[in-house]
């Protein structure tokens, strides 16, 4: 049955892939599946269902390739092989990254939350002992990953070469949470 659910995944991802979110019909779904309009009801219960599935299943992935950079580490290693981290996952997963830029409104935010309290928690205990510059949690993503995101949101618009800028994107990652 997983192995049902990850194809019609995988078969949503390529959809958006070749068409945007657009593409992602039912009908479209059935065709490039081989699964009946059922399966996927079943499975989903709608259109809306498969891409809250694969927004949090690309998520979870994207989470836990950065989750090993968060280690005892002094935490400028740490932060910059996390951003590392996530640039490498971006640039292995592009279809993954672009459906997640372009989905935010299928993210179920508890079910967010939840993922990456990990990598909060790890944050928090290095602002509160005076490791890292102290910023509202609310900031950590959009304020100190800033400078990968928007480095990311051109990579997936083909105008940047995010390959070539890794080290220079975990330096400005480092530079807003440096105490």
């Amino acid at each position: 049955m997983a192995d049902r659910r990850q194809s019609l995944l995988n078969a949503a991802l390529k959809l958006v892939e070749e068409g945007g979110l657009d593409a992602v019909t039912i009908a479209a779904l059935t065709e490039r599946s081989g699964m009946s309009n059922g399966s996927i009801y079943h499975h989903f219960g709608s259109r809306a269902g498969v891409f809250a599935q694969l927004y949090a299943d690309s998520y979870a992935r994207c989470v836990a390739a950065m989750l090993p950079a968060l280690d005892s580490r002094p935490p400028g290693v740490a932060v910059r092989d996390l951003t590392l981290r996530y640039l490498d996952w971006v640039i292995a997963n592009p279809n993954r990254a672009r459906f997640l830029y372009a989905a935010p409104d299928h993210a179920d935010p508890v079910a967010k939350q939840a993922e990456f309290a990990p990598v909060l928690a790890w944050f928090l205990d290095r602002m509160a002992s005076g490791e890292l510059c102290s910023i509202p949690p609310w900031a950590l993503e959009p304020v100190a990953m800033g400078p990968a995101h928007e480095s990311v949101r051109r990579f997936l618009l083909g105008v940047f070469d995010l390959d070539a800028a890794r080290e220079l994107v975990a330096d400005a990652v480092w530079s807003v949470l440096s105490p």
